[in-house]
C-alpha cells in the first residue's frame, strides 16, 4: 500500500471529509483526484478517510485538512500525518474478516485450554470428595456398629435381669 508522510495544515475554509493535496503527491500515492485517502495519526492510530482534491496552490509536502478532521485524528497544525491510499472496500472487508478469524482462533484456543484445566480440576475435586465421603461413611458405620453392639449387650443384660439367670437368650 502506497503512503507518504506530510505536514498537516488547517484549511481556511471548512470542508470536512475532503483534503487538498499538491498534484505531485497523487502519483506517489497511486491515486487520482476524487479518490480517497486515510490520514493516520501514527501515535494514537486514529484515522480519518477523506476525498482528495488536487490543488497546485498547496505546497509540496503539505496536506490541507478541515479543523473537524484535525480534531478527529488528534493532530494540530504543522504535525506530521501519514497519508495512505484508502484500500478498496473489498480489501477492507477481507482484512477485517482475517483479523476476526485470528482473534476467534486465539480466543477458541484459550477457551479450550481453560476447559481442559477446569475438567482436570473438577475430576481431582470429585476424586477427593469421593475419598472423603468414603472415609466419613466408614467412620459413621463404625460408630453405628459400636453403638448397636453396646445396645444389644445392654438389652441382653436387662432381659436377663427380668427373666432370671436360668433362661438363656
Amino acid at each position: 500500500m502506497k503512503e507518504v508522510r506530510l505536514t498537516i495544515k488547517k484549511r481556511a475554509f471548512p470542508s470536512q471529509g475532503r483534503v487538498r493535496l499538491n498534484l505531485a503527491h497523487l502519483p506517489e500515492l497511486g491515486i487520482r483526484e476524487g479518490d480517497h485517502v486515510d490520514l493516520v495519526n501514527e501515535t494514537t492510530k486514529k484515522s480519518v478517510t477523506a476525498t482528495v482534491i488536487a490543488d497546485t496552490m498547496v505546497r509540496v509536502g503539505h496536506v490541507r485538512v478541515s479543523e473537524e478532521d484535525l480534531k478527529s485524528i488528534g493532530l494540530n497544525d504543522d504535525d506530521d500525518v501519514l497519508v495512505k491510499k484508502t484500500p478498496p472496500l473489498q480489501e477492507k472487508i477481507k482484512k477485517a474478516a482475517a483479523d476476526a478469524s485470528k482473534s476467534l482462533s486465539k480466543s477458541a484456543g484459550k477457551l479450550d485450554e481453560t476447559v481442559k484445566k477446569t475438567t482436570v480440576d473438577v475430576k481431582a475435586g470429585a476424586a477427593k470428595t469421593a475419598d472423603t465421603v468414603k472415609k466419613e461413611t466408614k467412620k459413621a458405620s463404625d460408630t453405628v456398629g459400636k453403638a448397636a453392639t453396646k445396645t444389644v449387650k445392654e438389652v441382653k443384660k436387662t432381659v436377663k435381669k427380668v427373666i432370671g439367670p436360668k433362661d438363656e437368650l
